[in-house]
């Protein structure tokens, strides 16, 4: 199986969550582990495990966040060690390069005292623990729970007896036995973990550059769309303008050459009125005229007729006296000389040898 092991951003969620309860006075209400650990580890899980279980594949119990604490501890104390510059220096700002969540811890659970004779003793377990940290991390088989100590010590304190602490002063040694028959091994995991660490620092800074070409790349794409669109939209705006001016230049000539037409359409029909109004005038003046000329006939064919008639009067006059007078009588001798003179008064012109009245006959006859 898969050892478990925390990530450090789940160690930073429980420092906080432990933070949080510790502020607020809840976790010195509570007086059993479970009840105190069992809060963080749910939620832990809440926001790492149920939201991600592929980065986050470990569900973790109240008990895992209780040996974490402890570990957290001993990890604490190494980390402080490979920091500490001279008996009563330390330089905390290097301390985030070893473990990123040093300081925090600090802040949740304050500084941690180094114990000078546990240094000094190279055979204690707890020096090596503190000098190399998370002991359940590092894979040499002997990482102890918290709980299983808290449980012997109340056996030892509930028996009373020098039997118990024979068997933990047995299994001490044989721990520090075994301590110091791996430590070349250990130097070698730690040579190894410091590696993958780097490993994982390049993978995650590796990861990061590619994930900010990759967002870069995704925003010059965005970039260059909406540029494409921007450009796109304005050839179609214009388009739309050309388009508008074509169909605008296209109205305004239709409209010119409409009034055109209509101008000359309107003085062709102004010249046809002129034309016919001039027919007209011309029409009249020859009916006029010929009306005139008509009644001018008229009246020559009336006085014509007028002519003809006085002559025919004078002639029949002249029949009837000389077939009613005579030359031996005194009435006809006399009728014939009234008759001549009368004839003579009446067509002062006389007739011609046609009977007709002489082209020189005066005007005031008719």
């Amino acid at each position: 199986m898969k050892r478990k092991k925390w990530s450090e951003m789940e160690e930073q969620t429980l420092l906080t969550k432990y933070s949080d309860l510790l502020n607020s006075g809840t976790l010195a209400k509570l007086k059993t582990r479970e009840k105190k650990f069992k809060p963080i580890a749910d939620h832990v899980n809440s926001v790492h495990h149920l939201q991600d279980p592929l980065h986050f594949p470990f569900r973790w119990s109240w008990r895992d966040v209780s040996i974490k604490v402890q570990n957290m501890r001993h990890q604490y104390l190494g980390v402080k060690q490979k920091i500490r510059t001279s008996n009563n220096e330390f330089n905390w700002k290097d301390g985030e390069n070893h473990w990123e969540n040093f300081l925090k811890y600090k802040e949740v659970f304050g500084d941690v005292e180094l114990d000078i004779t546990k240094e000094n003793a190279p055979n204690n377990d707890n020096n090596i623990i503190e000098l190399y940290g998370d002991e359940s991390v590092l894979g040499l088989g002997f990482g102890i729970d918290s709980e299983e100590f808290e449980n012997e010590e109340e056996d030892d304190e509930d028996g009373g007896s020098g039997e118990g602490e024979e068997m933990k002063k047995g299994f001490c040694g044989k721990r520090i036995r075994m301590v110091g028959g791996q430590v070349l091994e250990l130097r070698d995991v730690l040579v190894r973990r410091e590696e993958k660490r780097r490993e994982r620092e390049w993978s995650k800074e590796k990861g990061m550059l590619e994930r900010e070409e990759r967002r870069k790349g995704m925003e010059l794409c965005r970039e260059r769309r909406d540029d494409e669109r921007d450009e796109e939209i304005e050839i179609k705006g214009l388009m739309l303008e050309e388009r508008q001016m074509m169909w605008a230049k296209r109205e305004c000539e239709k409209r010119l050459r409409l009034e055109r037409e209509f101008d000359e359409e309107r003085r062709r029909r102004m010249k046809l009125e002129e034309k016919w109004e001039e027919e007209e005038m011309e029409w009249r003046e020859r009916l006029v005229n010929m009306q005139i000329e008509h009644e001018k006939q008229m009246m020559q064919m009336h006085a014509d007729a007028c002519q003809n008639q006085t002559n025919l009067l004078g002639i029949m006059a002249r029949l009837v006296f000389q077939f009613f007078g005579s030359a031996n009588d005194g009435l006809g001798g006399g009728l014939g000389t009234l008759s001549a003179q009368v004839l003579q008064n009446l067509h002062p012109g006389g007739l011609n040898d046609a009977g007709k009245p002489d082209a020189a006959s005066p005007s005031e006859f008719l």
